[in-house]
């Protein structure tokens, strides 16, 4: 990570710094700051100070040596003295208007008399006979045996399957599902782990066996798969269609984002390599690229990825490059279970920049507003969007 802020930091300073690595940096070094540092007071007198405070805390989490060269401190000194504007006013994002990039600052909260909370660990567990778990009921421990297979529920609130040494049995399939407003961890029977987004689910045995081991994906999830050259991990998206996407790899890295809703299916390679088949077209994915499935065309192609864009969603974080407005709401409705409607168009419209997932919906809102573009009604559980 410190690697990767030095980078940013240097193409900050040349101008060839991407929106959404611009997003990363400004999001990273509000996460710095804002656990430790607090304004004292609203007296003016005392910004110099909790600028020299956040000054020093940052040479101390990367190690920026205080005879580093000229334009470096000159970054510092920016961002330090932005840092106190921030923590002034209370900013808990960095946003700026597509393609002009304009940094906003905030205005006061209009829509917190409102407010929805964010999403949180739950999700329901279908087991084998049909039972249903939710899991954020659940107590901590084994909460099924399912075959020759345990099912835990970790102290840290994740699920986790663990062969019993018994011996081996029929297979037997579990699906956990994740609601709106839901996210959830687990770890397979091989040790692969699974991050499920909101709204989504996954199919799985409980034991793999064969010379595959098969999934199946509905909705978005990050995979860190164990390795085992013997028997390849496939995951399939769409199952039930005519023609599924799968996607065949080893043991690797990487997302999936395979929403119903969504125009396009895409698979994001963070580490390894991945195969993605759809029909007659195939993909093999280097680390930094991603292939794209458009659902109306079937046409399936490859592209460079931002992997930092693609997973922040699991690292607890919206980033938006450059992103048409609905695209936007519907992740807001899926993190925060809301309803979306519109008045007015706000088609073709996009808004970039980067925000923290722990935020409550009027604090992620009001950032949008702040573009100029966007403006918001809260009633209930439903957002309207106006221009």
């Amino acid at each position: 990570m410190k690697d990767n802020i030095h980078h940013l930091i240097e193409k900050y300073l040349d101008g060839s710094i991407t929106p959404a690595e611009e997003a990363t940096l400004m999001a990273w070094y509000q996460e710095q700051n804002q656990a430790e540092v607090q304004w004292l007071s609203e007296h003016e007198a005392e910004e110099e100070q909790v600028r020299q405070r956040m000054l020093t805390k940052l040479h101390q989490q990367i190690n920026i040596p205080e005879a580093a060269p000229a334009r470096s401190r000159r970054l510092w000194y920016y961002l330090s003295a932005a840092a106190s504007v921030l923590i002034i006013l209370g900013l808990a994002g960095y946003f700026y208007l597509a393609p002009a990039r304009q940094q906003v600052l905030p205005s006061p909260p209009a829509l917190a008399n409102n407010d929805i909370s964010p999403g949180s660990n739950k999700a329901i567990l279908t087991l084998d006979n049909g039972e249903k778990v939710i899991l954020e009921d659940a107590k901590n421990g084994i909460i099924s045996q399912q075959g020759n297979t345990a099912v835990n529920k970790t102290d840290s609130g994740q699920l986790s399957y663990q062969s019993t040494g018994n011996a081996a049995t029929a297979t037997v399939y579990n699906t956990i599902t994740t609601p709106y407003g839901g996210q959830y961890q687990v770890t397979l029977q091989d040790g692969t782990k699974v991050w499920l987004n909101a709204g989504s689910s996954l199919r799985f045995p409980a034991a793999f066996s064969g010379d595959e081991r098969n999934v199946a994906l509905t909705g978005e999830a990050y995979f860190e798969v164990a390795k085992d050259k013997a028997r390849p991990f496939l995951v399939t998206v769409g199952a039930t269609a005519a023609t599924p996407l799968a996607v065949k790899v080893l043991g690797t890295h990487f997302n999936i984002n395979a929403y119903p809703e969504e125009q396009h299916h895409t698979v994001t390679l963070v580490e390894g390599a991945v195969k993605v088949d759809y029909g007659a077209a195939n993909a093999l994915l280097s680390p930094g690229k991603e292939a794209i499935l458009d659902k109306t065309s079937g046409r399936l192609q490859t592209a460079a990825a931002d992997t930092e864009s693609a997973i922040a969603w699991k690292n607890g974080y919206f980033i938006f490059e450059n992103e048409k407005v609905e695209s936007i709401m519907r992740q807001i409705s899926r993190w925060y279970d809301v309803e979306i409607s519109y008045q007015g168009d706000v088609s073709g419209k996009a808004i970039g920049g980067s925000l923290s997932r722990s935020k409550n919906v009027s604090e992620v809102l009001n950032m949008l507003e702040l573009t100029g573009t966007v403006h918001f009604k809260i009633n209930g559980r439903r957002i309207t969007v106006m221009p």
